[in-house]
């Protein structure tokens, strides 16, 4: 017997890392940010930069290291997908921090203005959490709703696996980065450790440098009309 899974999602992860005087003066800088919002830790969802203001960190120039590292991780995964980055100019389009106290999460969302999305653990306590995917269109449904939990419960689906299941959790550790198609339904788990998670995520957008001949990605802005 052979099985064959196809059309993938593809996630890659990586480690970047950095040393512990650099990792001291981001997660400073992050939690300065954070303290300007009195009512923003007051709920049981994580403080996001990007809703306060602080959705362009790699314009700092004490992010200036890591975004280099990161941005060398975006290229192989352009590379994995056999994209020919020769052709491309590639933006950070935003870049933000997310911090997540004891009990607080994110929401299942997607960014739908990006083409690569991404996420760094810059501090990332053991049993912090992790982040979550979710396909919406499940490729092995033979009925609709199948998969569901209560299906399970009933043993109609005797166990979740691969093949059956529409979300994946990755428990990463810290200096770990994940990238992904910014499409993608994605959310965080819980943090359970009773200690800040502080991560550092970010929207690529890939942008034709000559779009004669092309139709579908973006064409250069330089030959873009204001009005």
């Amino acid at each position: 017997m052979q099985i064959f899974n196809l059309f993938p999602l593809t996630v890659m992860k990586e480690t970047i890392t950095i040393n512990d005087n650099e990792r001291e003066i981001l997660v400073n800088e992050i939690k300065k940010m954070r303290k300007e919002e009195n009512d923003s830790h007051k709920n049981n969802y994580a403080w996001t930069g990007d809703r306060y203001g602080h959705e362009f960190l790699f314009s700092k120039k004490i992010f200036k290291n890591l975004s280099t590292k990161i941005s060398n991780a975006i290229i192989k995964y352009l590379n994995t997908l056999e994209i020919n980055t020769n052709l491309l100019d590639i933006y950070y389009q935003r870049s933000w921090a997310t911090y997540t106290e004891n009990e607080q999460s994110i929401n299942f969302h997607t960014h739908s203005q990006s083409n690569i999305s991404f996420a760094y653990y810059l501090l990332k306590p053991e049993s912090s959490g992790g982040i979550i995917f979710r396909c919406n269109e499940l490729q092995n449904e033979v009925a609709r709703n199948i998969f569901t939990s209560s299906k399970l419960e009933k043993s109609l689906v005797k166990n979740p696996n691969a093949y059956n299941s529409d979300r994946s959790m990755f428990d990463l550790d810290q200096d770990s980065i994940i990238i992904f198609p910014s499409k993608t339904p994605h959310a965080t788990v819980p943090n359970q450790s009773g200690k800040p998670r502080i991560s550092i995520s970010g929207d690529i957008s890939l942008m034709l440098k000559d779009s004669n001949g092309f139709e579908h990605l973006m064409p250069n802005f330089s030959n873009w009309t204001k009005f």
